[in-house]
């Protein structure tokens, strides 16, 4: 009893959640229901101080304006999902560099490496579409694309030591080209000016 009580209600208490209430008839309105207000407006109007057309254009004009951007962001959200389901069709037979992820301490995924493998196929009936590549069981993101071809690994560390050992050896070949040289000229004024 007391190990149910202590479970969280989600399973990762760092994630962002977000609600975003649907269209439904309560919180939107459509253009006849708006015609509806504003003949209702107009039957129960004070006749001695009746409202302005300007006013009444105004609304109008503002109710067009809010279904015309409702209209526009719907058809650029089709938009955009048919043309990430063509590219992501694109992409079968193709070689790829995919993101290799882990989960860090906090629940999110971060890149740790990459792999390079050919697309087998795409999935489209999850909503966004996820990639099978050849050799590996697990179905990806398109957001795990690194890139097309075989992409150098961004999320490869590399050693400092390695680092180290070849400035180091840069500097010392730099070092002794530049001591011969100051040995030479150093040399050779000092004799000139003695005699």
């Amino acid at each position: 009893m007391a190990d149910s009580l202590s479970v969280s209600g989600t399973s990762n208490p760092y994630a962002t959640q977000s609600y975003t209430p649907e269209a439904n008839d309560r919180n939107t309105i459509t253009m006849t229901g708006f015609f509806q207000l504003l003949a209702t407006q107009l039957q129960n109007q004070d006749m001695t101080n009746p409202m302005d057309n300007s006013e009444i254009m105004a609304q109008m004009v503002q109710m067009a304006m809010v279904q015309s951007m409702t209209t526009m962001s719907d058809s650029m959200k089709n938009a955009t999902a048919v043309s990430t389901q063509t590219y992501a069709a694109g992409l079968v037979g193709q070689e790829v560099t995919m993101a290799v992820t882990e989960e860090n301490a906090y629940g999110q995924e971060t890149p740790v490496d990459v792999k390079y493998a050919k697309v087998e196929w795409v999935n489209f009936t999850s909503g966004n579409p996820t990639i099978k590549i050849e050799g590996d069981e697990k179905e990806y993101q398109l957001s795990h694309l690194v890139g097309m071809g075989k992409v150098p690994n961004p999320f490869k560390k590399d050693p400092v030591e390695g680092e180290d050992e070849g400035d180091e050896g840069d500097g010392d070949v730099e070092g002794e080209g530049e001591g011969e040289g100051e040995g030479d000229s150093s040399k050779e004024p000092e004799p000139t000016a003695l005699i």
